[in-house]
């Protein structure tokens, strides 16, 4: 390795990396800004990005300064070096395996070639190496035909594994997923897309709510993924056994939602005035101010801002904020009692959400996983929003200094968490 070499590696990350992407995130911007697209996605400017990238590289003999011209330098030897080593490796690999196929000429051959470039590989004999790599190519293409990969196959296999490890991980592993409402505001914002980790209650059959293996139970205060049950699903009654059109008829069945767990099996859930009580006890939490939050108002299709009272709220192990309209209506809940293997949830914009208050508690099955990080955000209605990139969701809450002061005020109701 030397300055040559880095020198090298540095312009083909601007060709073929840091150019595409720039442009590629600035076309979408301006694209969005002008409503041609209808968001800020990633997935645009990913497939912006391998469009360009594909572009670039089809003009890669005329883009300067990427490429080490000079074939005999230390970078260029190594390079040809470790490319003739992964040859040898293949060929002794195909013959192994189907040598038979071969005929008795061709195995000499190829095995004599093979003897010499061990030889040279040994000595760094990088002339030697360049040759006989050469020749041992040409010997695999006239006595092997069968073991020879077009390029469209190669592309194949390697999009193919790609492929395969992404859905692995999407099934098992991490999910993201997209926030659509303000029903989590503040924790999380419409635009905001997020990672789920799927493992760390157990293991689902794919594309069912059967678990097939359970490592741990949910806790109070965490932010769960989950499936939205039916009635069915919450009462444990047999397919068969049909319930009435009215009573399972809830919306958006089977659609994905995410909000944060309040009470876990055989907790009793009570709501005074707006006041969350977990089995006779008062959630702490303490008002630190007011928080003012995008909006979309259905009925204009405009983006607005919302104000909203700015609460912190500590359940189990963590500190979180809610909001609460200002002079809103205070609303009586409960009490109710969790059933078995379930968990009642509730939205963190409390009185903006569509939880467990109206449709009943969450199936453990049906929980997909907890909320991780964010990792890309549209700062609504336009542009991306550089301050939420990458906050992990379950830690506390960023405050002001105001807002640090007004909680300070309340830490005798033991307003502290992690």
């Amino acid at each position: 390795m030397n300055l040559r070499y880095f020198a090298y590696k540095f312009w083909y990350l601007v060709w073929f990396v840091f150019i595409p992407f720039v442009v590629s995130w600035v076309v979408i911007d301006i694209l969005d800004r002008l409503e041609v697209v209808d968001e800020f996605e990633p997935w645009y400017v990913l497939a912006f990005f391998a469009v360009l990238v594909v572009v670039v590289y089809s003009l890669r003999a005329r883009l300067p300064f990427w490429r080490d011209t000079y074939q005999d330098s230390p970078f260029n030897r190594n390079y040809r070096a470790k490319a003739a080593a992964h040859l040898l490796k293949r060929v002794e690999k195909i013959l192994d395996k189907k040598g038979y196929k071969v005929s008795e000429r061709g195995r000499t051959e190829l095995n004599t070639t093979i003897g010499s470039l061990k030889k040279a590989l040994d000595s760094e004999d990088h002339d030697r190496i360049s040759n006989l790599a050469q020749k041992l190519e040409n010997k695999c293409n006239r006595h092997m035909p069968f073991a020879r990969k077009s390029a469209a196959r190669e592309y194949f296999e390697s999009i193919g594994v790609a492929v395969l490890v992404a859905v692995f991980l999407r099934l098992f592993a991490v999910e993201a997923f997209k926030i659509p409402s303000e029903s989590m505001v503040p924790t999380l914002m419409v635009g905001d897309h997020i990672f789920v980790s799927k493992y760390l209650y157990g293991i689902s059959l794919p594309f069912t709510n059967k678990r097939l293996v359970r490592f741990s139970d949910p806790n109070h205060g965490e932010v769960v993924v989950f499936v939205k049950p039916s009635l069915q699903e919450q009462t444990g009654s047999p397919a068969a056994a049909r319930l009435p059109d009215f009573l399972d008829d809830y919306e958006m069945i089977g659609k994905d939602f995410i909000k944060r767990i309040v009470a876990l099996p055989g907790d009793s859930v009570e709501m005074r005035q707006d006041v969350l009580f977990i089995n006779e006890k008062e959630i702490p939490r303490c008002r630190v101010g007011t928080r003012t939050y995008r909006s979309l108002n259905h009925y204009r299709n405009k983006w607005e801002d919302h104000e909203g009272d700015l609460w912190v709220e500590k359940h189990g192990e963590y500190l979180y904020t809610i909001v609460e309209e200002t002079d809103g209506r205070q609303d009586d809940f409960g009490p109710i009692q969790v059933p078995d293997d379930q968990v009642f949830v509730l939205g963190d914009n409390r009185d903006n959400s569509n939880d467990s208050r109206y449709w009943g508690s969450v199936p453990f099955d049906n929980i997909k996983g907890r909320a991780g990080m964010i990792w890309w955000s549209n700062r609504r209605p336009h542009g991306f929003q550089w301050d939420r990139f990458g906050d992990f969701i379950m830690h506390a809450p960023e405050l002001t200094d105001e807002q640090q002061t007004a909680l300070g005020k309340c830490a005798m109701k033991g307003l502290t968490g992690k």
